[in-house]
């Protein structure tokens, strides 16, 4: 559903411009029922959040007056990462002229990193698109001039590919320029340093490079466009070729009607059915020389991603030709290095330079004869010249200094302050700097030696494993009106999964081989997972996803309908308060409420698992990526990436702990890994999924030693729970 969002008293030009907005959205679904106004900027932006939370396509307007400090406040609470638009800095600065230093171009340049943006004429107040949580959010300038480029590329851009999507059909495929930009200075830069020539079938996609001729050097010295027009003569020997075979002969005939090396070629989109009956749309790109020829195909099942596959397309295609011609190079420098050894075997075995060496060697000998019959004599000559008695004393090295640079230069931490050393992709060596130059009459002193102690420092987000559901988050999302359904609904969604209502719980369910009523039961772990005092929404759900938690691991007490639970939780399962303390007034009421409800949750027919943490990293990892790995399982309702803002404002959402590296030598040791050497190279991290940034996330796989494990067991097994989350990036800091 389209919604737009606007605050209340704009002013009448502002007014003016929802109206364009209006007309320009409405064929797509925007009506008067789903423009909303509102008294607070804090009002719209809980709203716009709690919309995209529901899959909705939000357009949040903004007067020009608080534009730039709007977009700032919006991004902050849907958890956007800014980003700073050269495209848009450009476009300021070439109509801004004298005037720039009067602009905030930080401001008016910011947007989500990887939207789409909207461009003014101007530059100034441009807008944009990108996904939030399960849903899309636009943000656009009220601006009455200003709106209709902005309108033109919403349309084009967002509007259209989505109506098309929703019906069933191809989007358009459109692609900024910007985009593809790198990957035709990828070509031209590796033509240009193999001196090749590549000619280009014409497509829709290759059309996409052409139109770069202005903005690329050196484009139309290194790449041709040669139109390839298949024989309809062929009949049916044409209509039976694979569409991987069709593109190489589209650029096999491309280079062979041209001066050129190399030829290439990117195919249209294609679709097809898999076994499922689901469509599968893929294109094609191939790129070949005089002797090989070699297609990739790149394809997907989402027709959100459709837009994408002719650009992916073309990255592929520079990708080719990379390899081709690191080919080339290597080619000519194995060439080289054989000339270079052939022509000094040649010197080696030549007569004529045989005698030129026994020559000079002989010249040499009777130079070095002379200097021995000579020299003394002038030396006794001179002694006898001078009769003044001479003291020898004997000759001292000048002092040096061994010191070293300081090995350790301090360089930036990311957490704040300064730490030595510091990297956040796993473990680096130690910057150790040459020592400095000694007096060349000292003996030379041997290089420093690397560290061998030191600390290790992680840098811990989240609290727990991260699978499911979030305690803090859930407690959040209550304060913000979720009920207990929505919440859950959130962490476990999947098309199949379902929350069941109207079952009545078992009378016992086992705990530690104690058997426990099971209103008592659940009081007990619901008591000890989260504090009584959480919001009571929250509680609700907490209760669900432990009764749901103990019923997929009774499934036989289950099938025969046993009033008890047999099968033993544990303290592994979920904390349990321990006999002496008594749960609150509030635990036992969100209890009664659910027991009441008969509430659990079911996925495909059967009870879903339901692991819960205490807080993720900002967004829950995958089943796989915790415990899969050993297992091989993936639990589709729990593939992770479930946004859990809530988790980014508690005081504890970040932890640091340092550890020395004889604890973690011993530590690796009790696991029968043995850790010597640099301690720099003791742990790398191998893998993980981004959840914070690009370089931080929950990690999937870690090498310890020669070992490698799951990120998960490197935080219980090996670490003992020292940590944690296995959310985390390290730096080590050699001892000085």
């Amino acid at each position: 559903m389209i919604r737009l969002f606007i605050l209340d008293d704009i002013s009448p030009s502002a007014s003016d411009a929802v109206y364009k907005i209006g007309l320009a959205a409405e064929e797509f679904g925007l009506s008067d029922d789903t423009i909303q106004i509102f008294p607070t900027r804090d009002s719209l932006y809980d709203e716009a959040l709690l919309a995209t939370e529901k899959g909705d396509y939000v357009i949040v307007g903004c007067e020009c007056v608080d534009y730039n400090h709007c977009k700032r406040e919006l991004m902050a609470k849907l958890l956007l990462e800014e980003y700073e638009s050269d495209e848009i800095k450009d476009l300021i600065t070439i109509n801004a002229g004298d005037d720039i230093s009067e602009i905030d171009l930080m401001g008016h340049s910011l947007v989500a990193r990887g939207s789409i943006y909207h461009f003014t004429t101007d530059g100034l107040f441009c807008g944009f698109t990108t996904d939030v949580l399960h849903g899309k959010l636009t943000y656009l300038p009220l601006d009455f001039l200003r709106i209709d480029a902005v309108l033109v590329s919403l349309v084009e851009d967002v509007l259209e590919p989505m109506d098309a999507i929703a019906k069933g059909e191809r989007p358009p495929i459109r692609m900024p320029q910007t985009d593809i930009l790198p990957h035709v200075e990828k070509i031209v830069s590796c033509l240009s340093t193999t001196d090749q020539k590549l000619a280009l079938a014409t497509s829709e996609a290759t059309m996409w490079v052409y139109n770069l001729y202005d903005q690329v050097p050196e484009l139309t010295e290194r790449v041709s466009f040669v139109e390839v027009v298949d024989d309809e003569a062929a009949g049916a020997e044409t209509t039976a070729e694979t569409e991987s075979v069709k593109i190489i002969r589209h650029a096999r005939e491309a280079m062979l009607n041209s001066e050129s090396t190399m030829g290439g070629a990117i195919s249209e989109v294609y679709s097809t059915e898999n076994e499922e009956g689901k469509t599968v749309y893929f294109a094609y790109a191939a790129v070949v020389d005089k002797g090989t020829a070699k297609a990739k195909k790149i394809n997907t099942s989402n027709p959100e991603d459709l837009a994408a596959i002719l650009p992916h397309a073309l990255a592929v295609l520079s990708g080719l030709v990379e390899a081709k011609t690191d080919k080339i190079i290597k080619t000519l420098e194995a060439a080289q290095k054989k000339q270079e050894a052939e022509e000094a075997a040649a010197a080696a075995s030549d007569p004529v330079e045989e005698k030129k060496l026994s020559k000079n060697m002989i010249i040499f000998a009777a130079c070095a004869l002379a200097v021995a019959i000579i020299l003394p004599i002038l030396l006794v000559m001179g002694m006898t010249k001078d009769k003044t008695p001479t003291t020898v004393q004997p000759v001292v090295n000048p002092s040096i200094s061994t010191t070293a640079n300081n090995p350790t230069q301090p360089t930036s931490n990311p957490f704040g302050g300064n730490s030595q050393q510091t990297t956040l992709q796993g473990i680096v060596n130690a910057g150790v700097t040459e020592p400095s130059s000694p007096d060349v009459s000292a003996t030379p002193t041997a290089a420093p030696v690397a560290s061998t102690s030191g600390t290790f420092t992680f840098y811990v987000f989240g609290y727990g494993h991260g699978v499911g559901m979030s305690q803090v988050g859930a407690n959040y999302l209550a304060g913000l009106g979720w009920s207990w359904a929505d919440i859950l609904a959130h962490y476990y969604y999947d098309p199949n999964t379902y929350i069941v209502t109207g079952e009545t719980y078992p009378q016992k369910i086992t705990y530690e081989g104690t058997q426990y009523d099971t209103r008592e039961y659940l009081a007990r772990a619901l008591e000890a997972e989260m504090p009584a005092s959480s919001n009571h929404e929250a509680l609700k759900a907490q209760v669900v996803a432990i009764y749901t938690f103990a019923r997929y691991y009774n499934p036989n007490s289950i099938a025969t309908a046993n009033p008890i639970f047999t099968e033993n939780l544990t303290k592994s399962s979920h904390a349990f308060l321990e006999a002496s303390k008594t749960p609150a007034s509030s635990i036992y009421a969100a209890v009664d409420e659910i027991i009441q409800i008969g509430a659990y949750i079911s996925n495909n027919g059967a009870t879903a698992l339901t692991p819960f943490h205490a807080m993720s990293a900002g967004v829950t990892t995958s089943y796989y990526n915790c415990w899969g790995k050993d297992s091989g399982t993936s639990v589709p309702y729990l593939s992770g990436a479930r946004s859990s803002i809530g988790d980014y404002y508690d005081e504890d959402f970040k932890s640091t702990v340092t550890i020395s590296s004889a604890e973690l030598q011993s530590l690796a040791a009790a696991q029968g890994i043995t850790l010597s050497g640099d301690p720099a190279s003791w742990i790398n991290i191998i893998s993980h999924d981004a959840a914070v940034r690009e370089d931080i996330g929950y990690v999937s796989s870690i090498k310890v030693g020669g070992q490698v494990m799951t990120g998960n067991d490197f935080r219980i097994k090996l670490l003992g729970g020292k940590i944690r989350s296995h959310c985390f990036a390290m730096t080590y800091t050699p001892s000085v």
